[in-house]
C-alpha cells in the first residue's frame, strides 16, 4: 500500500505508535484481520486518505496507548457493521457473516477509512467510553485461585470485583471448569472450560455467599444495547470468543442480577472493606476476595494507591475466621500473570501465567 504522508506532530506520533502496538498485540492474540488493519492504519495515518481518522482521533487522547484509542475506534466501526450499517466491512468481518481474505487487506483498510470518512461525527461521539470486553475466558485463569483460597481457608467466598463491567466474571461459578482431573462450577452449564491448563490446578466446589462489583461505566448484561457494545469489542475474526461471550450473556440473562456500582474502584473498595464481614454472622469462615483482570493499567495512580491502602488496612484486621485475599490477573510483558496475596500475613505468590484472553494457562501454583 503506497501512501503519501505529511509531517507528523507529537500527537500523531503517539497515535501511530499506539496503532502499531495494537497491530502487534492483535496478531499475538490471534486476530490477523485486526493485525493487518491496524498495521495499515499506522502506516497510512498521515496520508490524505486518512484525514477523517486523524480528525476523529486528533488530540482527543492524551495517552493513546493507555486509553486504548485504536480499539475504541475499531469498536465503534465494528458496531456499525454489526448493526448492518457498514456492508462493505461486514463482508470481510466473520462476526457479521463475512469472510476475511488477507490478500485483500488493503480493500478492508480502504473500506474502514471510507466508513469513518462518511460517518465521522457519529463515530467520534462514541469514543468517550472505555473499551469493555468483559472477557469471560479470564475466569478460567482465575478459577484455580478461587479454589485455592477456598481450600486453604476451609470456608466460603465473598466476591468483590474491581472493573466488573457487565458482571460476567462475577458469575464465574455459574460456569463449568474441568481440568480432566478435577472440576468445579455448574456441571450442566452451557459455558464450559476444558483443555486450557498446562500444569493443573486442583479444582473443587466453592460456595459464594456474596458477590458485588464496581465499574466506572457498568453495563447491564441483559440490555441489548450493552450486549452489542460488548460484542463490538470482540475482534471480528475471533468467532470462538464471540460465541463464548454470547453464551455468558445468555447465562447472565437467566441468572439472578448482581450488584455493580458505578464508582471509582478505590473509593468503592475502601467502603466495602470497612463493611462488617459476613463472618460475623456465619457459622464458618468467609473469605473476602478482592479480584480483577486486565484492569490495573487503566486505573489512575491515586486510585491504585487507595486500593492498596484499603487492602493493607483490611489485611491488618484479617483473621482465620475472616481472611482476606487479593487475586488478580494483570499484564506481565507478553503474558499476564495471576497473583494472590493472602491475609493474615500478606503472603504473595504467582499462581499462573496466561494469555490476555485466558487461554494457554500455565499453572505454577500449588496443585493440592
Amino acid at each position: 500500500m503506497a501512501v503519501t504522508v505529511t509531517a507528523p506532530g507529537r500527537d500523531d506520533e503517539q497515535m501511530v505508535a499506539a496503532l502499531a502496538l495494537q497491530a502487534a498485540g492483535c496478531r499475538q492474540l490471534g486476530s490477523p484481520l485486526y493485525g493487518d488493519l491496524f498495521d495499515r492504519l499506522a502506516s497510512g495515518y498521515l496520508s490524505p486518505q486518512a484525514a477523517a481518522i486523524r480528525h476523529v482521533l486528533g488530540a482527543r487522547f492524551e495517552r493513546p496507548i493507555h486509553d486504548a484509542a485504536p480499539l475504541r475506534l475499531a469498536g465503534s466501526v465494528h458496531r456499525r457493521a454489526l448493526r448492518g450499517e457498514a456492508p462493505a466491512l461486514a463482508r470481510a468481518f466473520p462476526a457479521c457473516g463475512g469472510i476475511y481474505d488477507p490478500s485483500r487487506a488493503d480493500d478492508v483498510w480502504r473500506a474502514f477509512v471510507d466508513e469513518v470518512t462518511m460517518n465521522a461525527g457519529s463515530i467520534a461521539s462514541e469514543l468517550g467510553g472505555q473499551v469493555q470486553t468483559n472477557e469471560v475466558g479470564r475466569a478460567a485463569a482465575l478459577v484455580g485461585g478461587f479454589c485455592l483460597i477456598a481450600r486453604r481457608d476451609a470456608g466460603r467466598l465473598r466476591l468483590l470485583e474491581l472493573g466488573a463491567s457487565a458482571g460476567l466474571n462475577l458469575r464465574w461459578d455459574r460456569y463449568f471448569f474441568d481440568t480432566g482431573i478435577s472440576s468445579c462450577g455448574e456441571p450442566a452449564s452451557t459455558m464450559r472450560f476444558t483443555d486450557r491448563w498446562a500444569g493443573i490446578p486442583q479444582l473443587q466446589p466453592v460456595e459464594v455467599v456474596e458477590r458485588e462489583g464496581c465499574d466506572i461505566a457498568p453495563l447491564d448484561a441483559t440490555d441489548p444495547t450493552a450486549q452489542l457494545r460488548l460484542l463490538s469489542f470482540v475482534w471480528p475474526d475471533q468467532i470462538a470468543r464471540r460465541s463464548q461471550l454470547r453464551t455468558a450473556l445468555d447465562i447472565a440473562v437467566a441468572s439472578p442480577p448482581v450488584s455493580i456500582v458505578k464508582q471509582d474502584a478505590g473509593a468503592w473498595l475502601s467502603a466495602q472493606l470497612r463493611r462488617p464481614s459476613p463472618a460475623a454472622r456465619a457459622a464458618s469462615p468467609v473469605t473476602t476476595v478482592v479480584y480483577h483482570s486486565i484492569v490495573w493499567q487503566y486505573l489512575p495512580a491515586d486510585t491504585q494507591a487507595q486500593i492498596k491502602a484499603a487492602l493493607h488496612d483490611a489485611g491488618r484486621q484479617a483473621s482465620p475466621e475472616a481472611p482476606l485475599a487479593w487475586l488478580r490477573m494483570e499484564p506481565a510483558g507478553p503474558v499476564a500473570d495471576v497473583r494472590l496475596t493472602s491475609w493474615p500475613g500478606g503472603h504473595e505468590e504467582v499462581l499462573a501465567t496466561t494469555s490476555y484472553h485466558g487461554v494457554d494457562i500455565d499453572w505454577i501454583g500449588p496443585t493440592h
